[in-house]
């Protein structure tokens, strides 16, 4: 059985700009599927139709270049909507909330917060990806979740994938280029926020995960492969399958997948009743399942369509 927490870890990798991890493969052999869509949407109300496209925010080069269809949606939209508008705010900024939201008070630390044998495990692990000692120096001193997204960021980065090819970052940079005006649904404070909320036996839990299943090449390709094909049913599966059989985390998904797509969907709809096209770019997970957003839209009445 895939283990919840690693679940999590997924929806996060596809759900945050700020992400950590990776879920396991499912047994759906996405391999020997037909699937001819990419991961988006054209979305119409009775005057207006906009586009939203699902994201992986860490990718490999090679992922590029994309679907045309996804870049003739960009090219036919004015406005450029993420979750947040990672250009626009500078590595200091980015620091300083890091530190407000992650880091412990002076005289408390990681090694105090959690067991002996498990500081133990980080310690061997961090010492492994960095040999100096300097980065286990400074993970001391942040939340467990800054250091399960320490750790899994190096696993991506051996891997090959790196938050630089990530497809938000790719369209924000273009917009700028191009000069389009660029919109955010919430803000680097609010998603940072959200991770430091997490109790500490969830925050735990992501640390051991991190550690104990670092992120394959499998697993990254068994992403993209549903990702490049459009195949939502899978990544439905990688990202809910068995969660309600575990109510403590179905009450977390709830508050970080339900009440965020609900907030996207009230700001999507003014959208829709305007008169000017908009490019969404949102994690891929926040688009699947009964409370994804392209659900909630169409039962909202909305014509919505894979392309």
């Amino acid at each position: 059985m895939i283990k919840i927490i690693r679940k999590i870890g997924f929806f996060l990798l596809i759900c945050f700009v700020l992400a950590i991890s990776c879920s396991p493969a499912t047994e759906t052999d996405t391999q020997t599927k037909s699937f001819t869509k990419s991961f988006l949407w054209e979305v119409s109300s009775d005057v207006n139709t906009i586009y939203i496209l699902g994201s992986v925010h860490v990718a490999e080069a090679n992922i590029y270049p994309l679907n045309d269809v996804i870049e003739d949606a960009y090219d036919q939209s004015a406005i450029i909507v993420a979750e947040i508008d990672i250009t626009n705010i500078s590595e200091e900024e980015l620091g300083m909330l890091l530190m407000e939201k992650g880091m412990y008070p002076a005289g408390e630390s990681l090694e105090t917060h959690i067991s002996s044998e498990l500081y133990s495990r980080v310690s061997e692990r961090i010492l492994e990806l960095d040999p100096t000692g300097f980065l286990l120096s400074y993970a001391n001193v942040f939340e467990p979740w800054v250091v399960a997204v320490t750790i899994t960021d190096f696993d991506y980065m051996q891997l090959g994938y790196d938050a630089e090819y990530g497809i938000d970052l790719y369209f924000l940079e273009k917009a700028n280029t191009d000069g389009k005006q660029v919109l955010e649904f919430e803000s680097a404070e609010f998603q940072l926020g959200l991770f430091d909320s997490l109790s500490d036996e969830i925050q735990i839990m992501m640390l051991e995960d991190a550690i104990d299943n670092p992120v394959t090449k499998a697993e990254m390709e068994d992403l993209f492969t549903a990702w490049n094909t459009g195949d939502a049913s899978t990544m439905e599966l990688l990202v809910f399958e068995g969660i309600e059989e575990h109510p403590e985390y179905q009450r977390l998904y709830n508050k970080i997948i339900d009440d965020r797509n609900f907030l996207m969907v009230e700001k999507i709809e003014t959208y829709l009743q305007g008169n000017v096209i908009h490019f969404v770019v949102v994690g891929a997970g926040h688009l699947v399942g009964d409370n994804g957003i392209i659900n909630l839209l169409d039962e909202k009445g909305y014509d919505t369509l894979q392309l």
